[in-house]
């Protein structure tokens, strides 16, 4: 082959791969059809609403109410919706525990709840949500992990509802979900109770009620979510109460050969006050503990607070 012939076919090589570049970075960059890559500037930008962003075939994703993802960006079907339930989404699978998250624009005095039962309508549980306090107007995030009972069908309706301050239903969310087959295991988490004792003379002894986790999961965790989380609906029915204070968190947990040790955030600490409520507040946490026989000692830490401060009467 001839040198000239070589070159021409260099250049040629050259064209068609710059083209090819050019082609690639304009329906990067420029390309706004519903055709382009998903990733596309242009395309994203187009996308201004719940309808164009369908449109331009970006995502849609079975949530109450659907939502659209174009980049970044969220777009709702319905933008009058006061709650958002991001998961679980319709028809998906769900285990232990459950876990339902969102948003919801908080009224004067909203409150939100959640129902889960069977598809014969059998309730498994039912449970208020934990909103943090905002000023009428805003919208504020949801995200709970939820046990219950082992059901008897493979499909059921989780159903998320609003209520005013007067419990007037402002909105509610009916969300099919299919049940997976999880291998469990049956502990406890213990409360107050003003029915066994309605005179609170027996301020250090709490009472068990059972809950359904999942085997794969930690145990002393575990128990710690279902004792953080409070009494069901039902449970307070029966007259359980809590006497751990709203936002506390778990910071860590360690086992050290039986002897373990668990760091709360400063909520356990704030608004804590009078002897028969801090003991209260420990029986619930060392009795929910020591139910597994590996627990001899339980330490009870809060994160930037001496020691001898934590649950001092």
């Amino acid at each position: 082959m001839t040198l000239p012939r070589r070159a021409a076919i260099g250049i040629l090589l050259a064209t068609f791969l710059l083209l090819l570049l050019a082609t690639a970075i304009g329906l990067l960059f420029f390309c706004a059809a519903a055709w382009c890559p998903d990733i596309a500037p242009s395309k994203t930008g187009a996308a201004t609403d719940f309808a164009s962003c369908r449109k331009l075939r970006f995502p849609v994703e079975r949530t109450y109410p659907p939502r659209c993802i174009a980049g970044g960006a969220m777009y709702f079907e319905s933008a009058v919706n006061r709650l958002h339930v991001a998961e679980p989404r319709a028809e998906q699978e769900v285990a232990l525990p459950l876990i339902v998250s969102g948003d919801v624009r908080i009224g004067s005095g909203t409150t939100a709840r959640l129902v889960l039962t069977d598809r014969d309508g059998f309730t498994l549980t039912q449970q208020d949500l934990p909103l943090p306090k905002a000023l009428s107007g805003q919208t504020v995030p949801f995200d709970i992990s939820v046990s219950f009972p082992r059901p008897l069908g493979t499909g059921g309706i989780l159903s998320v509802s609003l209520f005013t301050q007067k419990g007037k239903l402002l909105e509610q969310a009916d969300i099919p979900v299919q049940f997976l087959r999880t291998a469990s295991v049956e502990i406890k988490a213990f409360f107050g109770n003003s029915e066994r004792d309605p005179k609170t003379e027996y301020c250090d002894i709490s009472y068990p009620v059972a809950r359904r986790v999942a085997v794969s999961e930690d145990l002393l965790s575990a128990a710690l979510r279902e004792l953080i989380g409070g009494p069901s609906i039902l449970e307070q029915r029966q007259k359980f109460f809590t006497s751990l204070p709203d936002g506390l968190m778990v910071r860590s947990i360690r086992d050290d050969e039986g002897e373990v040790t668990v760091t709360f955030n400063k909520a356990l600490a704030e608004s804590v006050a009078g002897s028969c409520r801090v003991q209260a507040i420990r029986s619930q946490i060392e009795r929910t503990l020591k139910q597994f026989p590996f627990v001899q000692e339980v330490f009870i830490v809060v994160e930037g607070v001496p020691d001898e401060e934590v649950l001092a009467p």
